[in-house]
């Protein structure tokens, strides 16, 4: 133990073939409570050195499997991959570095020095690919540092060709079918025909938006968005509004105290998070939900209560005495009936018909007219 210590954590040092002779030696110990006290010390030491060795071991498994990544085939005798970076060499000597066996660190060392050589030699190449959409004739972008040729990777295959010059590219892809999904890479060559850098391309599906029609009395406009979709704003009339929220491919609006006439002019437009407009919609408007009960009749006995009505009245509902009761048809030629022989109803009693829109507001009631 550190300082002779018992208490204490096990030297940096120890081995199992000083655990054997410490224990031949306890066996000898004739003392049982002297032995049983070194015995202690010792199973201490025995579970201090098993954690380590096992820590190290996980230590050794994950610096290997790290360094291993950024190799061909996970074989550090290979090339670098085309996708192995800075981030992924720091990542790899972070895990080496938690390595304490010389021999170990030393191979894992050497390894990591080449993936950094090799890293290091394409950094004078660097490129920037523009946003691909599907559908887009060219992968275009601009490069920086002395790349002299193109190829691009499509789901592991490799095409040749491509225009570069003067600190921009283009590639032909219409031909290829790209989707979203595809793993689709450029490889950047320098004059000894080698691949210097290699960068991803995100292949975007085309952004597709919708606005829902808005009647006027709605409390919120409603839409959908497919991507990039960071913010949005509304214009009416020419005033510009902004807020809403937008998240999950939903956007929703408030826009009760902006659209109030079904003449209104009223767009909304969609942004990216760097405010560049992506989209506009013109949003249709309806006039709000208008409906009469023109007539509300009950005989005395009767099995219905029946009448008329007009307009947005799609639903019914009847209150007896201030309880209220849903149900009701309606036919096409707007006359409606609701059923209350179960109801029991008095001339005394105070009955009103109410009717509703499909979106459940209230548009119309009207009290009863109950005969003999």
């Amino acid at each position: 133990f550190e300082n002779n210590d018992p208490d204490g954590d096990i030297i940096g040092n120890l081995t199992q073939d000083d655990l054997d002779k410490a224990q031949d030696l306890i066996n000898k110990v004739t003392d049982e409570t002297k032995k049983a006290e070194l015995q202690s010390s010792l199973d201490k030491a025995k579970q201090q050195l098993a954690d380590r060795t096992n820590a190290e071991k996980e230590a050794q498994d994950a610096a290997k499997a790290s360094v291993n990544d950024l190799f061909l085939n996970n074989d550090p005798t290979k090339d670098i991959k085309a996708t192995t970076n800075q981030v992924a060499v720091n990542a790899a000597q972070e895990k080496v570095n938690t390595v304490t066996d010389p021999a170990v660190k030393e191979a894992l060392q050497k390894q990591v020095d080449k993936a950094q050589a090799q890293v290091s030699a394409r950094a004078g190449i660097t490129g920037v690919i523009s946003k691909y959409t599907v559908g887009d004739m060219y992968i275009t972008g601009t490069y920086t540092g002395p790349a002299t040729a193109l190829s691009v990777d499509v789901n592991g295959k490799r095409y040749y060709g491509g225009d570069i010059a003067n600190g921009s590219f283009k590639f032909y892809v219409a031909d290829k079918n790209l989707k979203a999904g595809d793993t689709v890479i450029v490889n950047f060559y320098d004059s000894s025909k080698q691949i210097r850098t290699s960068v991803q391309v995100q292949v975007f599906e085309p952004l597709k938006v919708t606005v829902a029609d808005y009647k006027i009395g709605d409390g919120y406009l409603t839409g959908t968005y497919n991507n990039n979709v960071a913010k949005v704003g509304l214009v009416v009339n020419g005033t510009k509004y902004w807020g809403g929220t937008v998240a999950n491919g939903t956007v929703r609006f408030y826009a009760a105290d902006k659209i109030r006439t079904a003449d209104a002019e009223a767009v909304m437009n969609f942004y990216d998070e760097n405010n560049n407009l992506l989209a506009s919609k013109t949003i249709k408007i309806q006039a709000a939900y208008t409906g009469e009960i023109t007539t509300a009749e009950f005989t005395l006995g009767a099995t219905y209560i029946t009448g008329e009505l007009t307009g947005d009245i799609t639903q019914t509902a009847i209150s007896i005495n201030g309880k209220k009761y849903y149900g009701g048809t309606i036919a096409s030629n707007k006359t409606y009936k609701f059923y209350v022989l179960d109801k029991r109803i008095t001339a005394a009693d105070e009955v009103i018909v109410y009717g509703y829109s499909a979106d459940n507001r209230l548009l119309s009631q009207k009290t009863v007219t109950i005969t003999q």
